[in-house]
């Protein structure tokens, strides 16, 4: 069914560059819809206008730091289900984690083959395709709520805006409540075990996960040289 609907995705790249790579925009034409913004502005104008499917960002906008942007574009995308791959001339982790922080699924360094960022977007979209046909009921503890169909935090009265990384780690740490989950458990469960991302990004999402919920972060647990467990109240710990 995945491969049926495929061809009906559209993607949008936001790269003032990427038109001078005539082989690239051929190849990812014979996948997808394909259109290309120069500038962050008109991307989200796009973004709100066409409803992407999956975002190709350059670290480097003409008129909006690339970073700023992402966050914009994820502010717009209330579901978190847009995936969005983030290309950059920096190979450093720490340029990985910023990005990551700010929201992307993915990153991939300059110079690149066409064919694994052709790769990269089949999977992403395959990584959502599934884990919407997937999707657990609601879950509850500790005065936390979540609806993952609705990607809806509450605690009490209060809903909760996470982003998608957070929502996932909550909610994979929420239904395996009780075990430590050790953190490249969940780079792999969360981040498709992607090294770029390292376990910073890891502590990263936990650590904005557990402001976001106030009070309530107190039952992400940290256990010490393994990694994190869901314990709203004393209970006994298994290990994965």
């Amino acid at each position: 069914m995945y491969n049926q609907v495929l061809m009906a995705f559209k993607l949008l790249i936001i790269d003032e560059g990427v038109k001078k790579e005539a082989g690239l925009i051929e190849l990812l034409g014979k996948d997808f819809q394909v259109e290309v913004c120069e500038l962050g502005h008109h991307a989200l104008e796009r973004i709100r206008s066409w409803e992407p499917d999956i975002l190709v960002l350059d670290a480097d906008l003409p008129d909006i730091p690339s970073l700023t942007f992402l966050r914009m574009a994820r502010a717009m995308d209330r579901s978190g289900s847009i995936p969005v791959l983030f290309v950059h001339e920096n190979k450093t982790e720490e340029t990985a984690v910023e990005a990551f922080a700010a929201g992307a699924d993915d990153c991939l360094a300059k110079p690149f083959d066409p064919r694994e960022l052709h790769a990269r977007l089949l999977v992403a979209l395959r990584r959502r395709y599934e884990r919407a046909e997937h999707w657990g009921g609601p879950l509850s503890g500790g005065g936390i709520e979540i609806e993952p169909s609705q990607r809806r935090t509450q605690v009490g009265e209060r809903v909760i805006d996470l982003r998608p990384r957070e929502f996932e780690v909550l909610e994979i740490l929420m239904r395996k409540a009780g075990r430590v989950l050790t953190r490249p458990y969940l780079l792999d469960a969360v981040w498709g075990g992607n090294t770029t991302a390292g376990l910073r990004a890891v502590d990263m999402a936990v650590s904005r996960l557990r402001k976001a919920l106030g009070r309530a972060g107190a039952c992400v647990v940290t256990v010490s040289k393994l990694g994190y467990v869901f314990r709203p109240a004393r209970q006994n710990i298994r290990e994965d």
